[in-house]
């Protein structure tokens, strides 16, 4: 741990709370924590850096969060409890990893600060206080609760937006669970994260050895964003407007042939499916696990790739699904998939660096072999698409939006075009992750689900594959009124890989 919290009004380090006052009188907690060890600081650096102000793409993240389109990515993490030499995780122990190694990601250490009345982006602000008792909670479900249980809950707490008066990020750790089995949820806002960036935060709290391995901070103190006044931040926001003027003539010239080819593809969306319809504030999630070696052993005797065997497992199970509940499959549907552009020099930092391509999932085709041949064609033919737009598209398209009045005019501008959206099916995303076990507090992690978001932009469903450790596991997320029994469609994945398996091997 870390010295002492520093006296009231002296904002040398940052001081996390371990536990909330008051804590005791509403959740029982597993251990208790000795009061002088309540309160921990991370040391600060005497001398600031430079204010730190969100991109336009981080900041429209923020302005297109509605009640029914809460903006945040998380994660299940499984973890193997009932083997850990040292018990089960307690949510103290969890707390006291976060305090130990919160010095090593300053997205989780900072919070929001508009400008008055959006007239300019808004900056990352550091936190002097950081509650952990309030971001890391414990859940006991009942005891021998299974996955659908685990599922249940997580999709209740991901529906829930996130406080923006603290740091954008929550965690509850899971008991109860079959099989000794524990379980991590994470979320953290979108506007903080993209794929490469949050594999990079989970990188800092997790370990490739079962030994809790100490990553004490710089002796210097960490490096804190300078805080500016209400006055500085309106004198800065007079040049910065003029400049996201002539940002914004360059982004349209940029852009606008881009747009306008991605508006052809948006053309076979298919209204008549149940994803096209409205979001609700519901969510529901499932979640599945399918052998990483049976998929590659399919690519290679396709010679395809991948991800082109993980899209063909989601069109499908994605088909198997619409016939199940009588709706037609004769027509494609559009998928969204996000595409990092991050360059080697924007590694380490947070935000966003990512831009989205499209394709045509070829559902009508029933020969599973000849939809995978269609389905790669469709791929190369995204890319090569992809490959003539400018690497930050999202980032030009988002610059021309205005952040005044603090999201207004976005919220206003999407609930116009409601009638239109959402603009493709649903999103299909594949992140790679590593190969080899990773722990959390010195126990095993099994699995690692993701859980990402639903957009008025992008339909009630999306579908989110890492891969970790020798399997590929799928996060499905859906707005259970627009697509229910989101349980069979996981079920219909390992289907798709017997199917695969079928296939002849070529000569």
């Amino acid at each position: 741990m870390h010295s002492s919290a520093p006296d009231a009004g002296t904002p040398r380090g940052i001081g996390l709370r371990i536990t909330t006052p008051g804590e005791s009188l509403y959740a029982a907690t597993d251990t208790a924590m000795p009061p002088q060890t309540a309160t921990v600081t991370i040391p600060a650096a005497p001398e600031p850096s430079r204010p730190l102000q969100l991109s336009s793409l981080d900041l429209q993240l923020l302005d297109v969060e509605t009640r029914s389109t809460p903006m945040h990515v998380g994660a299940v993490t499984i973890l193997d409890s009932a083997a850990a030499s040292n018990g089960p995780l307690d949510v103290m122990s969890l707390r006291r990893l976060f305090a130990d190694r919160l010095h090593l990601i300053a997205p989780l250490r900072r919070r929001v600060r508009t400008v008055p009345f959006g007239l300019d982006l808004p900056y990352w602000e550091d936190c002097d206080y950081i509650d952990l008792g309030y971001h890391v909670r414990h859940m006991r479900l009942p005891e021998g609760s299974g996955d659908d249980q685990v599922a249940d809950y997580v999709a209740r707490r991901h529906a829930a937006p996130l406080d923006r008066t603290r740091p954008l990020w929550e965690c509850d750790l899971i008991s109860g669970i079959a099989d000794g089995r524990q379980a991590v949820y994470t979320k953290i806002h979108h506007a903080v994260i993209d794929g490469v960036s949050g594999a990079e935060i989970m990188a800092a709290i997790l370990d490739f050895h079962p030994e809790h391995q100490p990553t004490p901070p710089p002796a210097d103190g960490i490096s804190r964003n300078r805080r500016p006044s209400t006055t500085e931040m309106l004198a800065r926001s007079l040049p910065n407007i003029l400049g996201r003027q002539a940002i914004r003539a360059q982004s349209l010239l940029q852009a606008g042939p881009a747009l306008l080819q991605a508006r052809g593809d948006l053309r076979a969306k298919r209204p008549d499916v149940p994803i096209e319809k409205p979001t609700t504030t519901a969510r529901s999630l499932a979640y599945t696990s399918l052998p990483l070696d049976e998929v590659k052993d399919i690519k290679n005797r396709v010679d395809g790739t991948v991800n082109d065997v993980v899209m063909e497992l989601c069109t499908s199970a994605l088909r198997r699904w619409l016939l199940d509940h009588d709706h037609a499959v004769d027509q494609p549907l559009v998928a969204a998939i996000p595409v990092s552009v991050r360059t080697p020099e924007q590694f380490g930092t947070a935000g966003n660096q990512f831009s989205l391509m499209l394709t045509a999932l070829p559902i009508a085709e029933a020969d599973p072999e000849h939809r995978l041949k269609l389905l790669h064609n469709n791929l190369l033919h995204a890319k090569r698409r992809f490959q003539t737009q400018p690497p930050t598209l999202l980032h030009k398209a988002t610059s021309l939006l205005t952040p005044l009045l603090h999201g207004l005019p976005t919220r206003a501008l999407l609930r116009a075009a409601a009638p239109n959206l959402p603009l493709v099916d649903l999103v299909v995303s594949n992140v790679p992750g590593p190969q080899t076990p990773l722990y959390l507090n010195g126990i095993r992690i099994q699995h690692s689900y993701p859980v990402s978001l639903l957009t008025e932009l992008s339909g009630g469903l999306n579908i989110t594959v890492m891969s970790y450790d020798g399997h590929l596991d799928f996060g499905i997320l859906a707005s259970p009124d627009a697509f229910p029994d989101v349980r069979d469609l996981a079920g219909h994945l390992r289907q798709a890989l017997t199917d695969l398996q079928q296939l002849p091997e070529r000569p």
